[in-house]
């Protein structure tokens, strides 16, 4: 068994913070994560990387894993390059060394041929991390979804309770679902990261929703009752007389499970004159407004 640096395995220094190692292992986390890394080994990695923040992000298994790293470099580690081996060295009858492993890894203890002692080998699970899109739609209503997440012992398919309001980056724990223990060790944890997937209406803006609007040059200007469609469905929205490209208005409680608003931005769309009656009716209003420049500010 080869004693594994975590602190290498992230780059960091030993005497890193806490947020400089969460930070280190979100970039080498999206670096590696298996559903988007080209690396030959990036399952690998991203299990390595996983299992080193496992460890170092609680501070009760970080100090006793640094007392491990110490005793192991005060044997005589043999060069960074080379490793220190487990199975090189006969720590049989170190109480010291038996009682960190424990420690860390399980009342099992230690031997040359692995874990054991009375209550038989037992080492727990790695917790796994993984990203997952979810649509906005499922962000403001919740529910049940389906996924399907590649393990190092095979794929494997869960559902997930999507809380309603869901915000992107919120990270999502499922006690037991991730890679199960060794002997009698218990099943690490599943951590699932939100991210909102792309809409194809609309934006995010915090809990506000911003849907950009295209109206006519008359609706703007004379006023109307527009049906807009929202995450909750489709409402009647009043565009107030002498309306302007760029005009926010606001629909409350149309927002992100209806803790923000709906912003709708209007976005003003002026018709092709593509026949004589068009071309016609647009010369009888530039003669109408013969006065208006709009190139000139407004005072």
């Amino acid at each position: 068994m080869e004693f594994t640096d975590y602190y290498a395995v992230l780059g960091i220094e030993p005497t890193a913070t806490q947020e400089e190692i969460k930070r280190a292992f979100k970039k080498l986390a999206r670096k590696y994560h298996p559903d988007v890394s080209m690396e030959e080994d990036a399952q690998a990695r991203f299990q390595a990387v996983s299992e080193a923040y496992e460890i170092l992000k609680d501070p009760a298994k970080r100090a006793e894993y640094d007392e491990l790293r110490i005793y192991v470099n005060s044997q005589g580690r043999q060069g960074a390059d080379q490793g220190f081996r487990f199975d090189q060295h006969d720590f049989r009858g170190d109480a010291r060394f038996e009682d960190i492993l424990s420690s860390i890894f399980g009342s099992g203890g230690f031997n040359k041929g692995g874990f054991a002692g009375t209550q038989g080998f037992r080492q727990p699970g790695r917790d796994l991390h993984y990203s997952i899109k979810i649509s906005l739609e499922e962000a403001h209503n919740g529910g049940e979804k389906q996924i399907r997440l590649q393990t190092q012992r095979g794929e494997k398919t869960i559902n997930v309770k999507i809380p309603a309001g869901i915000g992107s980056g919120k990270e999502l724990r499922l006690r037991g679902q991730g890679e199960p223990g060794a002997g009698k060790g218990d099943a690490g944890d599943l951590y699932l990261q939100i991210e909102y997937a792309p809409h194809p209406q609309f934006e995010v803006d915090g809990r506000d929703i911003v849907l950009v609007l295209p109206v006519s040059p008359w609706e703007a200007a004379l006023g109307d009752n527009i049906e807009v469609p929202t995450l909750g469905g489709r409402v009647k929205l009043r565009i107030p007389v002498n309306s302007q490209n760029g005009s926010r208005l606001r629909l409350k409680g149309k927002g992100l499970a209806k803790t923000g608003d709906q912003i709708v931005v209007l976005k003003l769309v002026n018709p092709k004159a593509t026949t004589d009656a068009e071309r016609a009716a647009f010369e009888t209003l530039a003669a109408s407004f013969s006065g208006f420049n709009p190139r000139t500010r407004a005072k």
